[in-house]
């Protein structure tokens, strides 16, 4: 009988949370504060880290139904980018996959400025502290920011084939 009186509290409670309050404002807003981001560049494509804080009544919605409700406002936050796909997500972090963020041109990949948030509601404040990891390592970063910066890599220069090897 604890036990089902329990389910039900829990499940009230639940209900008070969805009703009350939306699952996350904008990021950067008052329900989800992204602190943190980390470009890694990838060739053409791009995988941001973020890190963030949830206020407490969206900290009760996230363990009662999932990280995956998160996944709009998370994707939203690089609203730039028409491929933003969300990889993995927890309480505090999640990681969003963007291809084609890059484009090559001559020997390398240029990624161009791009505002945190959607495109109608560009984020205002800035973030603490972005950084951008470079595929050989190296690390830049970049603080109070509301875009991402325009960076490049250079591509990989292809291996040469062993048929090529062998003919000189």
């Amino acid at each position: 009988m604890r036990f089902l009186a329990a389910i039900l509290f829990l499940l009230a409670l639940t209900l008070l949370v969805l009703t009350t309050t939306p699952p996350c404002a904008a990021a950067g807003g008052e329900y989800l504060n992204i602190e943190e981001v980390t470009m890694h560049l990838e060739g053409e494509n791009a995988t941001f880290e973020l890190n963030y804080t949830l206020d407490t009544f969206t900290r009760i919605y996230v363990l009662a139904l999932g990280c995956r409700y998160l996944e709009p406002e998370l994707t939203s936050f690089l609203g730039g980018y028409g491929s933003a796909k969300l990889v993995k997500a927890d309480m505090d972090s999640a990681a969003v996959q963007v291809a084609g963020a890059g484009k090559y041109n001559g020997g390398y990949y240029l990624f161009d400025s791009m505002p945190f948030g959607t495109r109608d509601k560009p984020l205002k404040e800035g973030i603490a502290r972005f950084s951008v990891v470079y595929p050989e390592g190296r690390i830049r970063t970049f603080y109070n920011v509301t875009a991402t910066q325009n960076v490049f890599s250079q591509a990989k220069i292809p291996a040469p084939s062993s048929k090529a090897k062998r003919q000189s």
